[in-house]
């Protein structure tokens, strides 16, 4: 008798042959997540300000308490003038990451904004004021005008010129005197433009 049906045919028995689902024991283990080799660091909003705000006391500290002739005989007048500019530029950098991360992330009434925003000004008018002391301190012939007679006096004169700076690109009654109250001033007159640029941002966003 002939049988045409299909005959039941054993896998283990055909060469070659191979299960379509695997063993668990011959099942490679799961690969653990590969973590990053560098994680990128993020700094919040009061690391950002930090340098400008210990810059700022660290400024006026050597203002009050150090000897202008003692600092310039250990390092080079050059050398000293480049520390203040470059410390004022990352500084002033620092806080404009500052910023751009709160312009970033924000997701609540662009108002909100008004404080953080003026934390980071007060942050630079501070840094560049007692920058400025630093400098006239050290270097008399810095500045030209009235700045005052004593330690406080100066302080608040170069208070008022770093306002001015950031608001009206100085008002002409103190002038820098050499380049590095020049590149200080430049400085802050740039930041000023970058406040300017976010502000019109945030403007346009609220509409």
């Amino acid at each position: 008798m002939d049988y045409y049906g299909t005959y039941p045919l054993k896998p283990s028995i055909i060469r070659g042959y191979k299960p379509p689902f695997p063993n668990s024991q011959n099942c490679p283990p799961p690969s653990n997540q590969l973590l990053p080799l560098n994680p990128s660091l993020k700094l919040g909003y009061w690391e950002l300000l930090s340098p400008a705000l210990v810059g700022a006391a660290g400024a006026l500290f050597l203002s009050l308490f150090s000897d202008s002739g003692d600092v310039t005989e250990r390092c080079e007048d050059r050398l000293f003038k480049l520390a203040i500019v470059w410390y004022g530029i990352g500084a002033t950098v620092s806080v404009s990451f500052a910023v751009t991360n709160l312009l970033a992330n924000h997701k609540a009434p662009s108002e909100q904004l008004l404080y953080p925003i003026a934390g980071a000004l007060v942050s630079i008018i501070l840094l560049f004021g007692a920058e400025f002391l630093l400098l006239y301190r050290f270097f008399p012939s810095s500045f030209k005008g009235d700045v005052g007679d004593d330690v406080w006096t100066q302080f608040f004169s170069f208070i008022y010129l770093s306002i001015t700076t950031l608001a009206t690109a100085d008002l002409g009654d103190i002038l820098p005197a050499n380049i590095t109250a020049r590149a200080l001033i430049a400085t802050e007159i740039t930041f000023n433009l970058f406040i300017i640029a976010s502000a019109i941002q945030i403007l346009l966003s609220s509409k």
